[in-house]
């Protein structure tokens, strides 16, 4: 169950707490009184919702309520990046990586390529000038950082039980599809949609006044692209206070010809929450990617036999994540990542 400290006053009982977080992570609906709805789901009322998000929030439990946009469908790219750093050089190299505003996970792992880190890129500036950059700031050698790109997604989305600690959401995104053209109009609900959505009794109100758009056609923007552009609108929990301590990327070193077969057999579990494939890379001769989440390495260990006994003979291995440097939803047309790239280079 959830961890708590007496600073931590959570309102509802467990079995209401449980549905709740379950249905915070489903969907939160694009509505004007979004808390009577979730009310509902958990048998409660709006106002021990609300009360009960804000204790939340205060325990560390949860991260935020927003917007996961499809970025393929704005033409980036995106990519995991490994980078194999001195332990010494680890943190100030891991700092230069995650002042750019596009990168949104950055972890140390125990692996000899020991930073790993996502990126985003509009099509028009690219990942790999990205990348040259960060090499470049943070006195890497040119080609130091590895990109592994998605060329198949199985699954995608996270759903923590709080009783199983389980994840069971599979959503597919979007990426495959054609990019959608969008003006100003657009990016302001973009904007919008991805900040926090505010704790009060009104929340679209709120945060349409907090940036300047109408609140009507705020929510039926996110209605109109709910599934495609606007992927999802759910809240992101931080799993370690749920008492999820394991997480581990599991790799498969997987031929091309079985690829789809074991991208399928893998997303299937349900305590695998994200599962790709990805292109190889010197030294590093694995396509298959899974990540695992569990209440410790050990069971994380025994989950990983487990999967390996049905998809054998593969050769794989777990990275456990040793420390995070950076963890936060992607937000696109900020002047933040303005303001970075337009820097000097």
């Amino acid at each position: 169950m959830l961890d708590s400290t007496p600073e931590t006053n959570l309102p509802l009982d467990p079995e209401r707490a449980r549905s709740l977080l379950l249905a915070l992570q489903a969907g939160v609906p694009l509505v004007p009184d979004p808390w009577s709805e979730l009310a509902r789901a958990c048998d409660a009322t709006p106002d021990l919702v609300l009360q009960h998000l804000r204790a939340l929030e205060a325990g560390g439990q949860l991260r935020e309520i927003s917007g996961v946009i499809e970025g393929s469908l704005l033409g980036f790219g995106s990519a995991l990046v490994a980078v194999t750093v001195p332990e010494e050089r680890l943190a100030a190299v891991a700092a230069v990586t995650a002042a750019c505003p596009t990168v949104t996970h950055a972890y140390e792992r125990r692996h000899p390529m020991n930073l790993w880190f996502t990126i985003a890129m509009p099509g028009e500036i690219g990942v790999d000038a990205a990348l040259a950059r960060i090499e470049r700031e943070a006195g890497l050698v040119r080609g130091a950082c590895t990109a592994l790109r998605r060329t198949h997604t199985f699954k995608i989305g996270v759903r923590f039980d709080p009783e199983s600690l389980e994840n069971a959401t599979s959503v597919q995104s979007g990426e495959h599809s054609d990019p959608v053209t969008i003006g100003e109009h657009e990016r302001s609900m973009i904007r919008a949609l991805q900040r926090p959505l505010p704790y009060v009794e009104r929340p679209f109100t709120a945060l349409a006044h907090a940036t300047g758009v109408d609140e009507a056609a705020l929510l039926a923007f996110g209605q109109r692209h709910l599934g495609g552009l606007l992927r999802r609108y759910v809240a992101t929990l931080r799993h370690r206070k749920l008492g999820v301590r394991g997480n581990g990327m599991v790799v498969w070193n997987v031929p091309e010809a079985r690829i789809d077969e074991v991208g399928a057999l893998l997303a299937a579990a349900p305590e695998v929450s994200h599962c790709y494939a990805r292109n190889d890379a010197p030294g590093f001769p694995y396509r298959v990617y899974s990540m695992i989440h569990a209440r410790d390495e050990e069971a994380v260990t025994v989950i990983t036999a487990r999967l390996a006994e049905g998809v054998r003979p593969l050769d794989h291995a777990i990275l456990f994540s040793a420390r995070e440097f950076k963890k936060e939803r992607l937000r696109y047309f900020t002047p933040e990542f303005t303001a970075w790239w337009g820097g000097v280079r």
